[in-house]
């Protein structure tokens, strides 16, 4: 029995069915597909952003921290080349795609007879809200470079992988480009401190080391005048003074290198070296004064940086520089091993002498300081506000309250606190007593202002 032809009409309509089914799974697959690159496309472009912005000292913290991701992204941001290379690459490749997958999204709705007008704007609309969200995706991620850094460096060291043996030819092409950054570059003093605090608190650096780094950071806030040997501590030579008498002078200082002065300690016309006195005791006619062996003295002005000293002393090979007030007077003298103790402390040797302890408490209220002890330590101990105007160490403030070289025993009353000269050799005020004052009685004051 042979079956009844199915009506054309009929089979008109299936095959239409059947073609605009096919339309839709090929629209589902491409949307898919689509989906999928976009997604692609905001992670790359959010590691692109995380890791170029990423500072590399706040992720060494994160590692030391032990934060989950922190120690690839570390060693991610180390591959500067490949991580560059590999990420414009995929964000390239990806742009072309989703493209693409745009353009045949409008080829199977113009197959399905839709206006191309409306194709058309369509395309555009959605290429420009693709440039949009890449633009929101940088500003999102640049607030917290590190921690979106952390989060995908998982996928930008796959993608790292994959792309290998392509970049080699892009970045050969970059190699020329100037890099702004390198993984440690622009590290902030902050940011290194934080890193400095995080490895001692892993104990990865001990106290002592974590010091040393603070006081190379201190070295460009610090001035010469706050460190320099003060005129006063001078030890100075006349230069008219007999070459034997010179030498006795220098074997007794124990210096390497004195300061030469005429007249006055303020015009300093050079220096002489210990062994230039060697060489002329070997050969006692190449001079026949101290003006002879004189060589010339280095002066810089009190307000010098010291890291900006130390660069000009190391890079003249100068070892003694002699500091400069605001009026052309001496204020005293910088060494350079000054400024090595500035970072690893006070360094002493066999010439030393006994090491006095600076500040000590002898009683309730009541402190012996020795003069070179900075005005800050004493406003700090003694909860005072001693003017640092005129003076940075208590024995020089002592001069500028009394106008002139006091005596030992005399005293002056400053912010409740007797402050007594209490020992002055010469014109050096060695040791400074500071005591509270008795409370007053009876309307009287509880102290004389000077002995």
């Amino acid at each position: 029995m042979m079956c009844s032809p199915i009506p054309w009409s009929l089979a008109f309509r299936r095959g239409r069915y059947e073609n605009w089914r096919k339309v839709i799974d090929l629209k589902a697959i491409l949307g898919a597909l689509l989906a999928l690159a976009i997604l692609l496309n905001w992670l790359a472009v959010a590691a692109q952003a995380g890791f170029m912005r990423a500072n590399l000292a706040r992720l060494m913290a994160y590692r030391e921290r032990h934060e989950r991701g922190a120690r690839l992204a570390v060693e991610v941001l180390h591959m500067q080349q490949a991580l560059r290379a590999s990420l414009q690459l995929l964000i390239a490749w990806l742009h072309f795609i989703v493209a693409g997958l745009l353009l045949a999204l409008l080829l199977v709705q113009a197959w399905a007879q839709a206006s191309w007008l409306a194709l058309i704007g369509l395309f555009l609309l959605a290429t420009l809200m693709l440039l949009g969200t890449e633009q929101i995706i940088e500003a999102l991620v640049n607030r917290q470079p590190e921690s979106w850094a952390v989060r995908l460096a998982w996928f930008v060291r796959g993608v790292i992988s994959v792309f290998s043996p392509f970049i080699l030819p892009f970045m050969v092409l970059n190699q020329g480009e100037n890099e702004n950054r390198n993984g440690a570059a622009s590290v902030t003093e902050d940011e290194l401190k934080i890193l400095v605090d995080a490895s001692q608190q892993e104990g990865v650096l001990e106290r002592e080391e974590r010091e040393m780094i603070y006081s190379i950071f201190r070295l460009g806030d610090t001035l010469a005048r706050e460190i320099m040997v003060p005129r006063i501590y001078i030890n100075a030579l006349d230069v008219t003074m007999p070459l034997d008498q010179v030498v006795k002078a220098v074997l007794e200082s124990a210096h390497s290198r004195l300061p030469v002065y005429e007249e006055t300690i303020d015009h300093i016309v050079g220096l002489v070296y210990a062994r230039d006195l060697l060489s002329l005791m070997q050969s006692p006619g190449q001079a026949k004064t101290l003006r002879d062996l004189l060589r010339e003295a280095y002066f810089v002005p009190e307000a010098k940086k010291v890291d900006e000293l130390l660069d000009e002393m190391q890079s003249q090979r100068i070892h003694m520089a002699i500091v400069i007030d605001e009026y052309g007077g001496v204020a005293g003298l910088v060494t350079l091993e000054d400024i090595v103790e500035e970072i690893v402390g006070e360094i002493r040797d066999e010439y030393d002498q006994a090491e006095e302890i600076p500040i000590q408490q002898v009683g309730e209220g009541e402190y012996l300081f020795l003069g070179r002890v900075d005005l800050d330590e004493i406003n700090e101990l003694l909860g005072t506000a001693l003017d640092k105007s005129e003076a940075e160490t208590i024995g020089g403030f002592m001069y500028s309250q009394f106008g002139r070289v006091p005596s030992s025993g005399e005293s002056i009353l400053l912010e409740n606190y007797v402050f007594t000269a209490e020992q002055v050799v010469g014109k050096r005020i060695r040791k400074v007593r500071a005591r509270k004052a008795a409370p007053a009685v009876d309307g009287e004051e509880s102290e004389e202002n000077v002995d």
